[in-house]
């Protein structure tokens, strides 16, 4: 394959990470598979430094044992010792000022979000580049040569290294010469067995903004989903972090996306299956505000709470997960016998959609194996799972997928307001 570089064996780490980039120099990784440091062959040294979520906030490039450059990472904000200052509205560059001039650079991109087109404050072209369709430059122009280097910010929006021609994407990095990833996805063979092929190497439609598994937009998940619907059942599990808004609001976007109304079950680890009475004005919430929030993150999650109950004014509502979860089968009895009809739509933590098996805690608190991950127990053949990725991205959402015992898909989806920041993750087993 000329698309690619020797893959003998020597040339990755016992965990899969590429250790050598021909003709560039050699890779060194964390434990945790994070790039630690490029080491060129002209001796200049790249070192990459991560905070505890595993992002990237400082890299330090040394020659001679002397620092050359470097630039940290704060949020929404990149500070270099000499080049750029650089404004992100969420994960999207928007304006980059230089240091040693009064230049503002305007970035605008495609609908990858790549950004090939660059104007000043008067609107005046400074610089235009096009794209191969894994992230090489095919054509770039520019007034001069240090305009053209200046942008940092190129291909679906992300940073390139330039000592290593490298993107970073928060989980990998992507070499657009090989049109692959350097390292193996950590999310396991959720897009296939290749563990380093790029979008399901359909990159003209897809984007992947993590560096995990590729992006679909909202509208076109919508339509599949609907599509589903009308000729199959389909059960959709949303996980949540319980003290934070994002799986309320994604189940309550999800809500009005589809056509067809649904029941509902949210988690109730309190004893006894229930039915949800509907809401009317001035029912108290059914969702729970802990005393030690406050301020603006209580008020949200208040607001979001309020939402979704909301939806039970026109939807059947029971509960699930009674008695911290002693017995999803029993719990799935008790649910149909109350009336529940397969194909509906519920609420729970998002451990129990991404766990795979139980935690020292779980044993503890009496949980059953069948309910992580729930979905897998509870009607498998008719059930996908969602979580927002801010969710996801939470530390204390870490749970190894090592012990899986079937086959299973993912891919992300835009929020519903077109953002990467609001994106989400869908998994589920191949057969649905």
């Amino acid at each position: 394959n000329r698309g690619t570089e020797n893959n003998n064996p020597n040339n990755f780490d016992a965990n899969g990470n590429l250790s050598n980039l021909d003709n560039i120099g050699n890779l060194n990784w964390h434990y945790n598979n994070t790039l630690s440091k490029l080491t060129k062959q002209n001796k200049t040294t790249e070192y990459y430094v991560y905070d505890h979520q595993g992002n990237r906030v400082r890299t330090v490039i040394e020659a001679n044992n002397q620092i050359q450059s470097q630039r940290n990472y704060l949020p929404s904000l990149d500070i270099s010792t000499n080049q750029t200052n650089t404004l992100h509205i969420g994960t999207h560059i928007l304006v980059e000022q230089t240091k040693d001039n009064t230049q503002t650079h305007y970035q605008l991109s495609n609908h990858l979000q790549t950004n090939t087109l660059e104007l000043n404050d008067q609107a005046q072209v400074i610089s235009y580049e096009h794209y191969y369709p894994y992230g090489g430059t095919a054509i770039i122009a520019g007034k001069d040569k240090t305009q053209v280097q200046q942008k940092r910010y190129r291909y679906t929006g992300k940073e390139r290294d330039d000592s290593s021609g490298l993107y970073y994407y928060g989980a990998r990095y992507l070499a657009p010469w090989l049109a692959r990833w350097i390292s193996p996805d950590s999310a396991g063979s959720v897009d296939g067995l290749n563990l380093y092929v790029y979008v399901d190497n359909n990159p003209l439609k897809y984007i992947d903004p993590t560096g995990h598994i590729f992006t679909i937009s909202w509208d076109d998940f919508s339509l599949i989903i609907n599509i589903r619907l009308d000729a199959k059942r389909l059960n959709i599990w949303v996980g949540e972090e319980h003290e934070r808004p994002e799986g309320k609001q994604l189940f309550f976007d999800l809500n009005h996306a589809i056509i067809n109304k649904r029941d509902m079950v949210f988690e109730d680890a309190s004893p006894g299956i229930k039915k949800v009475s509907p809401w009317r004005e001035g029912s108290p919430g059914v969702f729970n505000v802990h005393r030690r929030l406050s301020g603006v993150q209580a008020q949200k999650l208040k607001e979001a709470g309020d939402s979704v109950y909301k939806l039970t004014k026109y939807r059947a509502c029971y509960t699930i997960g009674e008695r911290s979860w002693k017995n999803v089968a029993s719990d799935e009895k008790i649910l149909k016998q109350q009336g529940l009809k397969s194909g509906a739509d519920f609420l729970v933590g998002a451990a129990h959609l991404l766990g795979h098996e139980l935690g020292d805690l779980t044993k503890l608190l009496g949980c059953c194996a069948e309910s992580y991950p729930v979905y897998w127990n509870f009607e498998p053949d008719i059930s996908i799972a969602l979580i927002p990725k801010k969710v996801v991205d939470l530390p204390s959402i870490n749970y190894p997928r090592e012990t899986r015992t079937a086959d299973e898909y993912g891919l992300w989806v835009k929020g519903a307001d077109n953002s990467i920041e609001n994106a989400f993750l869908v998994l589920g087993q191949k057969h649905v």
